[in-house]
């Protein structure tokens, strides 16, 4: 495991941001080439756990946002081989961690409907997400939700079939395989609970954000220091990147700095930091790059805000040139 480590995996927790390429080459991260499971949002992992126990012929990666749900799955996952875990937005991970035809299912357990309107961006189940299903699972490979919310079910199941699914199953109190611990508490109080089974139909091709070498961006300027305080609170916009500079902080030992940046690439968002120096000291020529502690995904407007705050920063002779 500790030759994995300069690939990005820690133990069961793996690290895509800093892996040299993506998307992952999963059979490196293995040891082998078993087919993948996918659950989105593994919770404490107990499904996550059980399924990997019954089937370890298969390996599984799992998905979450809470730091809090990753350190209790992580005990629950810690001795079995054939699990992986992932601390980031699924939507975004199945698409720019996956390749074409790489996945064999995908699985998701009771997720949160976000029935408000002002909520429907947090959904994961969108047409966008279908989009990627039909690039990333393998020819016949399956999506299925388990859900307490019918009407959620219900226009899942619509969503998938106008994305050119097949329905497998629609069932109303399935007797699955492997129950969570809400669900059995759900069902122990007669809680009705659905179960939504699709199969790829037809392979599609989409954009990913990230592909190929996954390179540190940076850029070189001859910076006029006097415009780096003016950056505080700036916005900049081309297309669907966003860049949003939050902080800029000088070093007190050198002649550095710190910008504090937000930046979205449509709904994901990154936060993370970028440090500005002189090349050598006293050189009017600055180096820009992002903060390697940091280290956010190198999106598009991640690596756009590197030349747009080197280009912002410029000094007046630079730009006239």
């Amino acid at each position: 495991m500790k030759d994995l480590e300069k690939y990005g995996v820690f133990s069961k927790e793996v690290r895509p941001a800093l892996f040299d390429y993506l998307p992952i080459d999963w059979s490196t991260v293995f040891g082998n080439n078993n087919g993948i499971i996918v659950e989105i949002g593994f919770g404490s992992g107990e499904y996550l756990q059980s399924y990997a126990i019954k089937h370890p012929e298969k390996n599984f990666v799992g998905f979450e946002v809470s730091i809090t749900s990753m350190k209790k799955a992580h005990k629950r996952v810690e001795s079995l081989e054939n699990v992986r875990l992932v601390i980031t937005d699924a939507r975004f991970g199945l698409r720019e961690f996956f390749g074409p035809k790489s996945v064999e299912k995908v699985i998701m357990n009771f997720p949160i409907p976000w029935d408000k309107k002002s909520h429907e961006r947090r959904r994961v189940i969108v047409p966008e997400f279908f989009e990627t299903l039909s690039n990333v699972l393998v020819d016949g490979g399956t999506f299925e939700l388990a859900t307490d919310v019918e009407w959620y079910a219900k226009q899942t199941m619509e969503t998938a079939k106008e994305m050119g699914f097949e329905v497998v199953e629609f069932l109303e109190n399935p007797d699955r395989e492997i129950k969570t611990r809400y669900e059995q508490k759900w069902i122990k109080y007669g809680r009705n609970i659905y179960s939504l089974v699709i199969r790829k139909v037809k392979h599609i091709e989409i954009e990913r954000l990230i592909g190929g070498r996954h390179e540190m961006p940076h850029a070189r300027s001859v910076v006029a220091e006097e415009k780096l305080p003016l950056l505080h609170n700036k916005v900049f916009k081309e297309g669907k990147k966003v860049v949003v500079v939050k902080g800029v902080y000088k070093s007190t030992g050198n002649d550095a700095y710190l910008i504090k940046v937000i930046s979205s690439d449509g709904e994901f968002q990154q936060h993370y930091y970028l440090v500005a120096y002189p090349e050598e000291p006293g050189s009017k020529e600055w180096i820009i790059k992002l903060d390697s502690a940091s280290n956010p995904y190198r999106t598009p407007a991640v690596k756009w805000s590197v030349s747009v705050l080197a280009d912002f920063l410029s000094s007046e002779e630079e730009q006239g040139k």
